[in-house]
C-alpha cells in the first residue's frame, strides 16, 4: 500500500479537479444512456426470484376425528433424532388445538455408537439402545404423547392408513435403498386414491450442505391437475415427490457400498469432515415444512428447500406452476390442465 506522502497529496490535488473539469461532462453526455441500458439489461438478466409473491398454498384434506393423521419418521440418526422433539411438539400442539388425532410411529434398525453422539441427538449413557425406542420413550414422556416404535429397516407394509386417515413420510435416510422403499409407498398407498393419501417430505444432507424435498406425485402425469383453476392464480392439491425432483435420490452412490476403510457420516463428524449442525439444519427446516402445513393459517408455500452452511444460505422453491414444472424439467403450460 503507498503511503499519501507530499507528492502524493500534490498529485491528488492537481489531478482530481483536472478530471472533473475536463472529463465529468463528456462521461455524463457520452456514457449515461450506456450505462443506463447496461443496469437495466443486467437488472433484467439477473432479476430477484420474486416467486414468493405468487406462490400458491398447498391444500390437504385435514383428517377428521376419529381418523388421524399419521407421522412415520424413517430413520432416527443424524437428521431423524433432531427431528422427534419436532414432531412430538407438533403432535401435542395439534391434539390440543386443533382436536386432531395424530399418530406417530419412530422407525430404525440401528443402536447408539460411541461415534455417533457428536453429530445425532443421543448422549454417551443411550450407547447400545436402540435409537427409535430411546427417542420414543424420551419425547412420549416428555409431550404426553404416544410414540410406535420399529426397530427394523423401513418397509412399506408399516404405512397402515385407515379410511380417511392422511400419512406423511418423513425420510432421515442416507441411501438410496430407504428412499426407494418410501417411493414403494407412495405407490401403493396412493395407486387407488383420488387425492393423496400418503405425502413424502425427504431430508438429505452432504458435507456442509442440505436439503428438504416434499411431495407426492411419482410421475408428471399426476401432476396434471395439480393446480385446479391454472392458469389463473389459485391453490395447489399435488407436488412432485422427492424422487421425481431429484431422480438421482434412488440411484446408489459410490460412497454407500460398504468398502474395506470406508467410513460414515458419524466417522466423518468424529474427523471433523462433516458439519456437525449441518443435521440440525436440515431438521428445522424439515420442522417448518411441517408447522406451515398443519399449523400455520397461511399453509405450506414451498415444495424444495436447499441449504449451504459453508456460505450461511438457504433458498427455496416456490409453488407456483412455472417452478413445478421446471423442477422435473417440463413446462407449464405443457404440464397443467
Amino acid at each position: 500500500m503507498q503511503r499519501c506522502n507530499d507528492s502524493t497529496t500534490q498529485r491528488c490535488n492537481d489531478s482530481t479537479t483536472q478530471r472533473f473539469n475536463d472529463s465529468t461532462m463528456q462521461q455524463s453526455n457520452d456514457s449515461t444512456m450506456q450505462q443506463s441500458n447496461d443496469v437495466t439489461m443486467q437488472r433484467y438478466n439477473n432479476a430477484p426470484d420474486l416467486s414468493h409473491l405468487n406462490a400458491s398454498p398447498l391444500r390437504i384434506t385435514m383428517p377428521e376425528y376419529p381418523h388421524a393423521l399419521r407421522l412415520y419418521l424413517v430413520g432416527c440418526g443424524g437428521t431423524g433424532s433432531w427431528l422427534a422433539p419436532h414432531l412430538a411438539r407438533l403432535a401435542r400442539y395439534l391434539r390440543e388445538t386443533r382436536q386432531m388425532k395424530v399418530q406417530l410411529t419412530f422407525i430404525d434398525p440401528d443402536v447408539v455408537e460411541l461415534k455417533n453422539i457428536f453429530r445425532q441427538n443421543f448422549s454417551q449413557a443411550e450407547i447400545g439402545g436402540a435409537k427409535a425406542e430411546l427417542l420414543a420413550l424420551r419425547y412420549a414422556a416428555a409431550w404426553g404423547v404416544p410414540i410406535e416404535v420399529a426397530v427394523a429397516r423401513f418397509a412399506p407394509a408399516m404405512v397402515q392408513l385407515e379410511y380417511g386417515d392422511l400419512g406423511v413420510l418423513v425420510g432421515c435416510v442416507d441411501n438410496a435403498a430407504g428412499r426407494r422403499t418410501m417411493a414403494e409407498a407412495l405407490d401403493q398407498a396412493n395407486r387407488a386414491a383420488e387425492l393423496p393419501r400418503l405425502w413424502w417430505l425427504d431430508c438429505g444432507n452432504g458435507k456442509d450442505t442440505g436439503q428438504v424435498l416434499f411431495g407426492t406425485a411419482r410421475n408428471a402425469r399426476q401432476l396434471q391437475h395439480a393446480f385446479p383453476y391454472f392458469p389463473k392464480q389459485g391453490f395447489c392439491i399435488n407436488l412432485p415427490a422427492p424422487d421425481l425432483q431429484h431422480p438421482d435420490l434412488l440411484e446408489t452412490r459410490s460412497d454407500e457400498t460398504k468398502q474395506p476403510g470406508a467410513i460414515s457420516c458419524a466417522e466423518m463428524a468424529l474427523l471433523g469432515d462433516q458439519s456437525p449442525s449441518i443435521n440440525a439444519m436440515v431438521a428445522n427446516i424439515a420442522a417448518t415444512y411441517l408447522w406451515r402445513l398443519f399449523a400455520h393459517p397461511t399453509g405450506l408455500t414451498t415444495f424444495a428447500t436447499y441449504c449451504n452452511l459453508g456460505v450461511l444460505s438457504t433458498q427455496s422453491r416456490f409453488i407456483t406452476p412455472d417452478a413445478v414444472a421446471q423442477a422435473i424439467g417440463k413446462k407449464a403450460n405443457r404440464l397443467f390442465k
